[in-house]
């Protein structure tokens, strides 16, 4: 079996190492697709039970591989990770691997991703479309609402559907969406969208303007 050739997202401010597949992300994730080893570590799963995908570390600077609570990490699951040079190597390998290479400095996608969220309409194209280019899945997301501010809606449309496809889990996600295939005369696929955002928030996910836009689709006048 092929394993999994992963991507390292190193995000310094919140202190974290995400290593997945690559295409994948952590954001709205099902639950149960996560097994947890520890409270700081956590393989993601393709399904519940499933093929472990990747890992995820949070406080990856006071991280001790050598707990003995973290005993699998390095005879669990193996992974490629062609950024450290890594071939059938367990989590562990490349925690240690990533620590050295990294530093505390943020991965480029991430310097990317931070100016993107801090500018706005082209130029803030310019970063998401840099940071998606860099590998990170996320930038979907952002690429796909900006593509819609500026009115490129059938650009936003591929990329918020594909979002909601590697994010199911997000309401913001299905909401955005849903403004996307709105805007391109997919009415049917918008309402499922704003009720699936709805059906998110009910189960404590964000509030987002959903049901007020599932209205307008029925009563244009609201």
């Amino acid at each position: 079996m092929t394993l999994p050739r992963l991507y390292l997202n190193f995000i310094a401010d919140l202190d974290w190492l995400i290593a997945l597949e690559f295409g994948r992300v952590d954001d709205a994730q099902p639950p149960e697709n996560w097994r947890g080893v520890s409270e700081s570590f956590g393989f993601l799963c393709d399904k519940p039970g499933g093929r472990e995908v990747g890992f995820k570390i949070l406080d990856f600077s006071q991280f001790d591989p050598e707990a003995k609570e973290h005993a699998e990490i390095w005879n669990g699951p193996q992974f490629n990770a062609p950024v450290l040079g890594l071939t059938q190597a367990n989590a562990g390998e490349i925690t240690l691997a990533a620590r050295a290479l990294f530093g505390t400095d943020s991965t480029i996608n991430r310097k990317f991703f931070d100016a993107a969220t801090g500018a706005e309409g082209e130029q803030a194209l310019t970063y998401w479309l840099a940071c998606l280019q860099a590998g990170d899945a996320m930038a979907h997301f952002g690429l796909g609402y900006t593509l819609h501010e500026l009115g490129r809606n059938q650009e936003a449309y591929r990329h918020l559907r594909h979002y909601t496809e590697i994010a199911p889990c997000g309401s913001w996600n299905w909401c955005w969406f849903g403004k996307a295939a709105r805007d391109i005369g997919e009415i049917t696929e918008a309402r499922k969208a704003f009720e699936r955002a709805i059906e998110l928030e009910e189960e404590g996910d964000q509030e987002t303007d959903a049901r007020e836009l599932l209205a307008a689709l029925d009563d244009p006048h609201v």
